[in-house]
């Protein structure tokens, strides 16, 4: 089979095309023939070596930790061949850059007829990241305000949908196009933060979300009502600038389930949420598409496709 492999760290470049044995699923596992690969920006600091301390991963590695496709072959009971499915796995295996890849039992889902392989494939990490921080961490209930910074990248705009549909006042920073796509996702007000001062007219917060850190996410700590709550899944916020802001601050690990996976992909195929594809490359551009994610020249999802 055709796969992916990064052979050492470093930049776009290193990604290799190469032929591999196709691999044979043990007990517990299904063979699955990959139709569509999704891209995260985790995929560019896993190749880049930045995790490497936290996450330490065999060389070489075929990337790629979430995928819709066909069951090839199957050794877990009640999944069987020819099933349409989507899987997110662990990234210790990966493997979903390539033709054929290995899940395991509780990595796999049905995927429902309503979505195609192409929007099936964005949905696991990012939709279910979205999901976990706002239906499992949180209480947001009809009436809360939401702040979230970042509300047009990838985590972003799934949580703005899903924030709107418990009811939540939602606010969000973007810039450029994302601006006119976070509006058309019915957010309460979008703020330009290329605009000093953006955040004057944000108060009386009652969660942020934080999906980018640095400078934006110690100023939103000033825009708190009473107890605020503020969730960041880039790296732990600062404990001694939110005690003396007042608020609750944590590190959001959103690990992914089957359950979670099956929700989000059911609230897809009902039309609850809307993916934002951006690209769709074959599996041998894999590089050129690391250098769009990599540059952010491409708003939306880059997926790669082996049998483009």
């Amino acid at each position: 089979m055709k796969a992916i492999q990064i052979p050492h760290y470093g930049g776009a470049d290193v990604l290799r095309l190469v032929d591999l044995d196709r691999p044979v699923p043990k007990d517990g596992e299904v063979l699955i023939q990959v139709k569509a690969a999704s891209l995260n920006p985790v995929d560019s600091k896993i190749r880049n070596g930045y995790l490497k301390d936290i996450v330490p991963l065999p060389l070489p590695l075929v990337p790629g930790w979430e995928a819709s496709g066909v069951i090839a072959e199957s050794r877990i009971e009640g999944l069987n061949p020819g099933d349409e499915v989507v899987t997110r796995v662990p990234f210790q295996r990966g493997g979903a850059y390539a033709e054929y890849m290995i899940a395991g039992k509780g990595e796999v889902v049905l995927k429902p007829r309503e979505l195609s392989f192409t929007v099936a494939a964005t949905l696991p990490i990012v939709a279910g990241a979205a999901y976990t921080l706002l239906h499992k961490m949180t209480n947001v209930k009809a009436g809360d305000r939401v702040f979230l910074l970042g509300a047009g990248g990838s985590v972003g705009l799934y949580a703005v949908q899903m924030a709107k549909a418990l009811g939540a006042t939602v606010i969000g920073t973007a810039a450029g196009d994302d601006l006119d796509v976070v509006r058309g996702l019915g957010i309460d007000q979008v703020i330009d933060y290329s605009i000093p001062g953006y955040l004057d007219a944000v108060r009386d917060i009652d969660l942020v979300l934080d999906f980018v850190g640095g400078p934006m996410r110690e100023a939103s700590m000033s825009v708190f009502r009473e107890n605020g709550l503020l969730l960041s899944t880039v790296n732990p916020p600062a404990a001694d600038k939110a005690a003396a802001a007042g608020i609750r601050a944590s590190f959001a690990m959103t690990n992914l389930d089957e359950s979670v996976m099956g929700k989000v992909l059911d609230m897809a195929a009902h039309g609850e949420i809307k993916s934002r594809i951006g690209k769709v490359l074959p599996l041998a551009q894999a590089a050129e598409a690391h250098r769009l994610m990599d540059q952010r020249a491409i708003g939306g999802k880059i997926v790669l496709e082996p049998g483009v």
